[in-house]
């Protein structure tokens, strides 16, 4: 008996010998349920790749105890299981797809999904601020950075299941952050949002219901770096109730630096919070709640001065450049020199955003089927301040858009299996949204002279800058739009296995939306305003050129069908090949922006944006090698998008207004590849890398500024804005014993990563001032453990070369002086210590 005793003991020990010690059973144990949702686990109805078993060996035992016996994993299967069971798992999906694991999260040092991009070179996340932000699998989801209140993005992003539309929302940094999977291609079949570029899903650890765990760390560095977390997960009833609380917080100061004083650019604090329960009342039932909260401050969202266009293609001069509205304004004819990482405010731009939600996801588990219900209610608002000339002059002194958004989101599914021939899905979602947005321009005292009047280039002639001064001085523009929608959609999915090596995917949605909104802009005139100085009828008519009372509604609706086919095919235990079909569609949006009445009645813009369809084909191979510690993937890839969804720009009274028009014809066609590597245990090697040549086909919008151009320009055959034609993402981590501290094991570990892009451009009509030079940026990571987890020392060096890089350019406009380009540039390099405790 006592033999038998010990030999039991010795195979349950393997667990801790492989790797899935209790903290990482820990982490792992959400993906059951809400990482199933949208990632991985949702768009794979086949058999996942089993896990590679551990080899049992009997070890000779000491002389001192003859009966023990020890049982260990070989070397090649510990080495194994250092690649997460997540990333073995998508081996098996007939899908291009990309995870970062809980481990490699840790590492870098990752809580939001700005930080991971850098390790995802499919994924381009281009931000001017949160607000203005968009987010691209393969070059599509959403060309340019304009805000978009009145219509989804391309790519869907799920946290826990749980949809977020809003770009923003998707950026906040998450406490307990365990995992980050990308699906490319369209989506929306298995469930969720439809999408026409593919799915992201991140995943935070859930409540322990076995055993209980208290964390914290605390981190400093360079920039003011700060960092905090606290957390604490504990069974209530074992087994059966859990909870878990948890809060992050982050800050840094700026790194450009303001030479008018009033502080540095691109400075935040972030806080987050996160409460959550996991009921567990019998094996079929669970039910998980969450409520997260997060508040972002940053002075951050405009760029530094890169460069001064005083002249055209054609030889003529620019009217009204930089260094002549600072001459007229009397700050001298001399613009800053070309230095992004120094700007000349009068004032800092700033802002703060509020992100909160509640959040139910339900699984009953009975016989043959699953039933599973995601219900979320969320909200975010926007608050920025922006200095509107962007300059030392006081002539905008803030221009801003507030937004205050809500939304509920309800997804039910049912998914079962035919026997061994059929495993499928079946599920409704609908989303209510609305918007409100609140736009304030506000003019000061030097902006009469900033826009010329009393010079030869005065909007209105025989008027002074004082006269000019006395109508603007505190004249306000204001601005109200609210894009409400309501969309629905059915779908099914299943996959059908014609034999042992074949399987087809199929899937059929349907999709409706019906958006609604309205716009109305009004003026707020000065009380400083005094008539004697300037006429009413001369003030009304400077009043109107940046400005207007005005108005109008909107409204479309549209309903289309999405869907897929796969071919699966299994050429070995551990290979596939396949090739995908896949239709993806965003529903059509509003433009609430401030058009003319007389550029709606003439049909030169339109406030309604039509629907997005596109057409993905997709052939790859997935493959295992050297007993599952060599993982491959590549793909082939060709999508045809009609009437993608871009940013166009038009002047309209004395700035660019941004908004949302449709290219006919887009094709985006590449190759991909995805490599994990663990050679031994405790070392782990990825590479990913992407060729991706994104062309308009058929499109014209307003010319590049430089050119002398009047009318419709063709952008026919020219590469998508902010997209890299190359990019490549490398890491490695290696961890090992270095012996022991009080007795208890350590050990050492040392990383890093790397990521590289080409260049791309970052204007919407691709001017020639618009690209962005290609760039590297070089991580490392080192630090020291308990064998266990108990507590570490971690160090980070980011930007570890020290590259100072711009990473995004945009135009100027009369605002802000025409011919200007001002550029947002990288972090210089930064580092910092952390340590850690878990107990």
């Amino acid at each position: 008996m006592k033999k038998k005793y010990v030999l039991l003991t010795a195979i349950a020990a393997v667990v801790d010998v492989t790797g899935w010690d209790s903290a990482q059973a820990q982490n792992a144990a959400p993906t059951e349920g809400a990482a199933a949702t949208h990632a991985a686990h949702r768009h794979q109805t086949a058999k996942l790749v089993p896990a590679a078993r551990p080899t049992l060996k009997a070890v000779k035992a000491p002389v001192s105890d003859p009966e023990r016996i020890h049982v260990v994993a070989s070397p090649v299967q510990a080495a194994a299981h250092t690649i997460d069971q997540e990333t073995h798992a998508l081996q098996n999906v007939p899908q291009a797809a990309t995870r970062i694991g809980a481990q490699e999260l840790k590492s870098e040092h990752i809580t939001a999904l700005p930080q991971a991009a850098r390790l995802l070179p499919t994924v381009q996340l281009n931000i001017s601020n949160p607000r203005n932000t968009t987010i691209n699998i393969r070059g599509l989801g959403a060309a340019g950075t304009a805000a978009t209140d009145g219509i989804e993005g391309g790519v869907a992003v799920y946290v826990d299941g749980v949809y977020r539309s809003r770009p923003a929302t998707a950026l906040s940094d998450l406490v307990d952050l365990n995992g980050i999977t990308v699906l490319r291609g369209p989506a929306g079949t298995e469930g969720g949002m439809t999408a026409t570029a593919g799915a992201i899903e991140l995943t935070t650890a859930a409540p322990d219901l076995h055993t209980r765990h208290v964390y914290g760390e605390a981190g400093v560095g360079n920039y003011d770096y700060n960092r905090w977390s606290l957390g604490v997960t504990t069974p209530l009833i074992k087994d059966k109730l859990a909870v878990r609380l948890s809060a992050l917080g982050y800050g840094n100061s700026g790194w450009v630096k303001n030479l008018a004083g009033g502080g540095d650019i691109n400075g935040q604090t972030s806080r987050s919070f996160r409460a959550q329960v996991l009921y567990h009342p019998t094996d079929e039932l669970s039910v998980r709640l969450t409520g997260d909260y997060a508040h972002l401050r940053e002075n951050c969202c405009s760029g530094g001065l890169y460069k001064i266009v005083a002249t055209k293609t054609d030889g003529s001069a620019v009217a009204g450049t930089l260094p002549q509205r600072l001459g007229w304004a009397g700050y001298g004819a001399t613009a800053p020199s070309n230095a992004p990482y120094t700007i000349n405010r009068s004032s800092l731009s700033d802002a703060e955003q509020e992100d909160m939600g509640l959040s139910g996801h339900v699984d009953w588990h009975h016989a043959n089927f699953t039933l599973s219900s995601i219900t979320a209610f969320r909200w975010w608002d926007w608050a920025p301040h922006n200095d509107g000339d962007l300059g030392p002059a006081n002539a905008i002194l803030n221009s801003n858009a507030k937004v205050d958004q809500r939304q509920f989101t309800q997804e039910l599914r049912f998914s079962s299996s035919l026997g061994r021939l059929l495993d499928y899905r079946v599920g409704a979602f609908y989303m209510w949204q609305e918007n409100r947005v609140y736009g304030d321009t506000r003019y000061g005292p030097d902006a009469g002279a900033w826009y010329g009047y009393g010079t030869g280039s005065s909007p209105v002639s025989g008027i002074s800058a004082e006269q000019a001064s006395n109508v603007l001085n505190n004249y306000d523009v204001r601005s109200y739009g609210q894009p409400t929608t309501n969309y629905y959609g059915l779908y099914a999915n299943g996959t059908w296995h014609i034999t042992r090596k074949l399987d087809f995917v199929t899937g059929v949605r349907y999709n409706y939306s019906t958006k609604t909104g309205s716009f109305s802009q009004w003026q707020v005139t000065p009380e400083s305003y005094n008539s004697a100085v300037t006429s009413v009828a001369t003030a009304q008519k400077i009043w109107g050129l940046y400005g207007s009372n005005t108005g109008y509604g909107a409204h479309v609706d549209n309903g289309f069908v999405t869907g897929q086919f796969v071919a699966k095919y299994h050429v070995a235990d551990n290979a596939i090949v396949y090739g995908r079909y896949g239709r993806g569609g965003k529903s059509g949006g509003l433009n609430l922006v401030s058009f003319s009445a007389s550029q709606l009645s003439q049909g030169a813009v339109s406030p309604n944006v039509g629907k997005e369809t596109d057409d993905s084909f997709e052939v790859g191979a997935k493959a295992q090698f050297l007993q599952n510690r060599l993982l491959v993937s590549g793909t082939l890839y060709q999508t045809n998008d009609h009437n993608y969804q871009v940013t166009a720009v038009h002047e309209y009274q004395g700035a660019l207004v941004s908004y949302l028009s449709s290219a006919p014809k887009v094709r985006v066609r590449g190759a991909e590849m995805d490599i994990h590597y663990s050679p031994l245990a405790n070392l782990v090697t990825s590479l990913s890398a992407s060729y991706n040549d994104a062309q308009f086909l058929q499109y014209s919008t307003s010319a590049p500024p430089e050119l002398a151009w009047k009318g419709a320009y063709s952008l026919a055959h020219t590469q998508i804005p902010f997209v890299p034609r190359w990019a490549l993402s490398a890491a490695v981590q290696y961890s090992h014993g270095i012996g022991k501290v009080f007795s208890r094991p350590l050990d050492a570990y040392a990383g890093g990563s790397y990521n590289y892009n080409t260049r791309m451009n970052t204007s919407s009509n691709n001017s020639v001032y618009g690209w962005v030079p290609a760039y590297g940026t070089l991580n490392l990571n080192f630090g020291f453990r308990d064998h266990q987890g108990r507590w570490e020392l971690a160090g980070f060096i980011n930007n570890a070369t020290d590259e100072r890089r711009v990473s995004q350019i945009s135009q100027g406009s009369a605002a802000s002086g025409n011919g200007s380009w001002y550029a947002y540039v990288t972090q210089p390099r930064n580092f910092g210590f952390i340590a850690r405790v878990n107990y």
